[in-house]
This record gives C-alpha cells, sequence and structure tokens, in this order.
C-alpha cells in the first residue's frame, strides 16, 4: 500500500469523521429526552432535520475553512441519460451483495430496521419516506461520498479509500446490522461515483436502496398486523430458524458472487459512457 500522502490532512479527517459522530450522538440523545420530558412528538422530518443539519455543518464549515468550493470538491456534477438508466440498473443489480451482508449479520444480531419497523409505521407513512428515501440519501451522500471519500481518495489508493469510507459509513449507521450492509454498499457507492465522475450516482442509488426498504416496511407491517403478531417477533423467529437462515445464507451468498461480477459490468459501461478511468489509482 502506497503511502498516505497527507498525513496531517489524514488525521484531520479522521477527526472531522469523530465530531460528526459526536454530534449524532450528542443531537440524538438529547432530542428524544427532552421531547419526552415536554410531552412534544416530533415528526420525523423535524428529528431528520435537527440530526443531519448540524453534522453536515461540521464538513461545510471544514471546506470553508479550506477554502475549497462546495459543487467541485463535493463532486456534484451532471450525468449523461444514459448514466442515470445504468445507476438503476447498477442499484437492482448489486443488491444481492447487500443482501448477503444483511442476512450475515443476522446470524448475530437482529434486523434493526425491521426491529423499528412497527414504530415507524405507527401513523402517516409519507413523513416516513420523505425522511428515508429523499432526506437520507442526499444528506448521507453528501457526508460520506461528497466529503469523505473524494477527500480521502487524494490521500489513499482509491481502492483503500472505497474500503475506508464504507467502513465509516458504517459506524454511521451505530449498530451491527446496518454497520454490515452499509459497509458493503458504501464500497459500492464510491465506485459508482468513481465511474461516473459524481455524487448524483450514489445518491440516486442510495434513494432507490432506501425506497425499497420503505416499501418492504410497508408491505412487511401490513402482513404482519393481518396475522396479529409484531414485525419485530416475525423478524427475530425468522433470524432464530437455522434452517431457514442457513438457506438464506446459501442463496444470497451465491447471488451475492453473481452480483459481484455483474456490478463490475455495469460499472465499467458507466465508466465508458461518462468517459472516465475506473482503473486509474484504484
Amino acid at each position: 500500500m502506497e503511502k498516505i500522502k497527507d498525513k496531517a490532512e489524514f488525521i484531520r479527517l479522521l477527526i472531522v469523521f469523530a465530531a460528526v459522530m459526536a454530534v449524532m450522538i450528542l443531537v440524538s440523545r438529547a432530542v428524544a429526552p427532552w421531547a419526552a420530558s415536554a410531552g412534544i412528538d416530533i415528526p420525523i422530518i423535524v428529528t431528520s432535520l435537527l440530526l443531519y443539519v448540524p453534522m453536515l455543518a461540521v464538513v461545510f464549515i471544514y471546506s470553508f475553512i479550506k477554502g475549497d468550493g462546495f459543487i467541485e470538491s463535493f463532486g456534484i456534477k451532471k450525468i449523461k441519460a444514459g448514466t442515470f438508466f445504468l445507476t438503476i440498473l447498477l442499484t437492482f443489480v448489486s443488491m444481492p451483495m447487500g443482501w448477503f451482508a444483511n442476512v450475515i449479520s443476522q446470524l448475530f444480531v437482529p434486523n434493526i430496521l425491521i426491529q423499528s419497523a412497527d414504530s415507524l409505521m405507527d401513523g402517516p407513512v409519507l413523513p416516513v419516506f420523505i425522511s428515508m428515501a429523499i432526506m437520507a440519501p442526499i444528506c448521507e451522500e453528501l457526508l460520506m461520498r461528497g466529503f469523505f471519500q473524494n477527500r480521502f481518495s487524494k490521500l489513499i489508493p482509491f481502492g483503500v479509500s472505497a474500503v475506508l469510507t464504507g467502513f465509516l459509513f458504517g459506524v454511521l449507521h451505530m449498530n451491527i446490522n446496518q454497520f454490515c450492509y452499509a459497509w458493503v454498499l458504501g464500497i459500492v457507492f464510491a465506485y459508482t461515483n468513481r465511474a461516473s465522475g459524481s455524487i448524483v450516482t450514489s445518491t440516486i442509488m442510495h434513494a432507490i436502496f432506501n425506497s425499497l426498504g420503505f416499501a418492504v416496511m410497508v408491505f412487511t407491517t401490513k402482513v404482519a398486523q393481518d396475522a396479529g403478531i409484531s414485525m419485530a417477533e416475525g423478524a427475530e423467529a425468522y433470524r432464530t430458524d437455522m434452517t431457514t437462515m442457513a438457506i438464506s445464507v446459501v442463496v444470497t451468498g451465491v447471488l451475492a458472487v453473481i452480483s459481484f461480477f455483474l456490478t463490475r459490468l455495469v460499472l465499467k459501461a458507466i465508466a465508458k459512457k461518462e468517459g472516465t478511468d475506473l482503473q486509474a489509482n484504484a
């Protein structure tokens, strides 16, 4: 592995990430108890804003101090129409790798998203959709790929930076279940942006992933309610059935291998469409 080009900047970026995590933890732990004590039911969109705005403020302030241009430094660039459709294809092609990571994590811990489905779906679903499928992808991609990935890739080989920022993306979710598949998807997102030259592509992918996750939550919650059980109970029954889990591991594992090679093909197609060098400094 090549040496870090600027060790001081590398360390500063890690400190910035630690600051982002600290802000997220402080806000998340302060808002809920305050709302409960005041008897206030804060809408999920407001909660998301209270969380994401301070986190993004940390990286925006750092960028401002460094004198970096927002559009250029965050990798915001138009993509071609063909790239848009290839990105949608890539989303579905790469999904099995995320499924496999999700199943593997559930050998040890519960499915966090499904465990929280009952509370999330207990009310209007549109605000939940906006928060999950629009706000989260935009804010998290600006943060993780726009800021961290674009800066780390200038200091260390791209492949290493993709693995590192994927890992940090997993850490951002603060639970082992989401950590596993977020790490995998974070690497895919990084290479997608490498191929397209823009964080627009990873934002599209992230939005589709979260939209499908939302749709699964709505559907499975309805099924669970009709069956007279909670989503948490159903998910835990599935997870603790070793036969079912063994089958899931094998099936998603085979699909993940196929997904890996198909993902490479679509990434090459995106790079060709945008005229980028996917292999440079990889």
